[in-house]
C-alpha cells in the first residue's frame, strides 16, 4: 500500500510488530491494542509468525502481515543469516506499508524492528520491553546488538519504573516511559464465592508453561499442600515447551488438572477460589491482574517490581506475597490462605479496587498519546 494514499490529516497509518500473536501476555497486549487503535487509525499487525497461527482475536479492519520467519535457526552461523533475513523481509515489510508511526513489543522483534528501520529516518519507531531485561537477558550477540541499537529508538515504554530505571543504560531519560500493564474491564456484579458448594474448590494458575514461571515449583508445594486441603483441587491454564514435563511430574500428585490454553481465561477465574504465580521474573504480570479484576486472593512471589506498586495502591490485604521462592514458603502459604475462607472473603473486593485502577480506559489514554502529539509525561501512574 503507497504511503501517497490519501488520509485524512488526523488518521494515522500505524506499524505493529511483534513476534507472533500465538498466546502470552504481550501478545494479549498487543492484541488489545491493536483493536484499540483500529477503531480511528490504519493498523498493520506485523509478526514473524504466520497469520494462521494467531490465538487472540482482532478485528476485521487490522492489516495482517504474518512473515513466515518465526522458524528455529539452527546453529550461531543459521541463526546470523536468519536473522539477517529477518531486517531484510521486514524493512521490505515497513516500506511497503509506508506507517507514519512505527511501535515494536519485546527485546529481539525490537532490535531487528530498529535495524530494519534505519533507513526509514523520517519515522518515529517506539519500542516497548514487556519483560525485565535485567533479569530475562539475551545471548550475548543479542545482547550486544541491544546496546547498539536501542539508543536510536524515538521512545522506549517500560513497565514499570524500576525496569525503565535499568534501561537508563542504552535510553536517555527522557525517551523512558512507564506505562504498566492493562486489562479489559470485567463485569463486578459476578460476587466472588470463596467456597464451592458444588464442587472442589479451586487453586488456580494462568500462564505460560516456561522455565521462568516455576509451575515445577508449584508442583511441588501442591505435594506438600494437597493432603491438608481435601476439598481442593488444583487447576493450571496455560501451554509452553514445558507442559509434557510438567504433566509427567503430576501425574502422581492428587487433584491436578492441566486445561491447556484458553482464550477465555475469564472462565477460569470466575470459578476458582484462589490463584497463584510463582514466577521467578515477570515484568507487570496481566494473568494477576485479571485474577484480582474478578475478585481473587492471590499468592504470589516477589518475581516483579510490579508487585510492590499494586500493594502501594492499596493498603489493605489482597495479596499474599511470598519473599523466598522455597517450596516450603509457597506450600504453607497455600494451605494458609485455602484453610481461611472468611479471609478470602474479605481481601476479595480490596483485589477488585487494586484492578480497576488498570483497565484500557484508565491505561488507554496514556497510549494514545503517542499519536495524538502531545508527548508523554516521564511516570505513568
Amino acid at each position: 500500500m503507497p504511503n501517497s494514499l490519501a488520509r485524512p490529516t488526523n488518521r494515522k497509518r500505524i506499524a505493529l510488530l511483534i513476534h507472533s500473536m500465538e498466546g502470552g501476555g504481550a501478545e494479549r497486549a498487543m492484541s488489545q491494542l491493536a483493536n484499540r487503535w483500529s477503531q480511528e487509525h490504519e493498523v498493520h499487525l506485523v509478526t514473524w509468525s504466520e497469520s494462521k497461527t494467531d490465538r487472540y482475536a482482532l478485528e476485521s479492519n487490522i492489516i495482517r502481515h504474518g512473515l513466515g520467519l518465526q522458524a528455529p535457526s539452527g546453529g550461531f552461523l543459521a541463526g546470523v543469516f536468519a536473522n539477517i533475513r529477518r531486517v531484510r523481509v521486514l524493512r521490505q515489510c515497513l516500506r511497503n506499508i509506508g506507517p507514519d508511526l512505527i511501535l515494536s513489543f519485546c527485546d529481539q522483534m525490537n532490535i531487528v524492528a530498529l535495524e530494519a528501520a534505519r533507513p526509514l529516518k523520517q519515522i518515529p519507531v517506539w519500542i516497548a520491553e514487556h519483560s525485565d531485561p535485567e533479569k530475562q537477558q539475551l545471548s550475548t550477540i543479542w545482547e550486544a546488538w541491544r546496546r547498539r541499537s536501542y539508543p536510536r529508538c524515538t521512545g522506549c515504554i517500560a513497565l514499570t519504573e524500576n525496569i525503565a530505571e535499568y534501561m537508563l543504560r542504552w535510553i536517555p531519560q527522557d525517551r523512558l516511559h512507564v506505562i504498566p500493564s492493562a486489562l479489559r474491564s470485567w463485569p463486578t456484579d459476578i460476587p466472588y464465592q470463596a467456597s464451592n458448594s458444588s464442587g472442589k474448590n479451586t487453586l488456580l494458575f494462568v500462564g505460560r508453561l516456561s522455565g521462568e514461571k516455576r509451575v515445577d515449583l508449584l508442583l511441588e508445594a501442591w505435594r506438600i499442600a494437597a493432603p491438608q486441603l481435601d476439598n481442593w483441587q488444583l487447576t493450571i491454564v496455560g501451554d509452553g515447551v514445558l507442559r509434557a514435563e510438567l504433566e509427567k511430574l503430576a501425574s502422581e500428585l492428587p487433584s491436578v488438572r492441566f486445561a491447556g490454553w484458553s482464550s477465555t481465561p475469564e472462565t477460569y477465574f470466575a470459578e476458582s477460589q484462589l490463584f497463584v504465580m510463582c514466577s521467578r521474573y515477570e515484568g507487570f504480570p496481566v494473568a494477576l491482574l485479571e485474577a484480582l479484576s474478578h475478585g481473587l486472593p492471590a499468592i504470589t512471589t516477589a518475581c516483579s517490581s510490579a508487585i510492590s506498586e499494586l500493594q502501594a495502591a492499596n493498603f489493605n490485604e489482597f495479596l499474599k506475597v511470598i519473599e523466598s521462592d522455597s517450596v516450603e514458603a509457597l506450600s504453607e502459604a497455600i494451605v494458609e490462605l485455602a484453610s481461611d475462607a472468611a479471609r478470602r472473603q474479605n481481601m476479595s473486593q480490596h483485589a477488585r479496587d487494586v484492578a480497576s485502577q488498570y483497565t484500557w480506559e484508565i491505561v488507554g489514554p496514556k497510549w494514545d498519546k503517542l499519536l495524538d502529539g502531545e508527548g508523554l509525561e516521564r511516570r505513568a501512574l
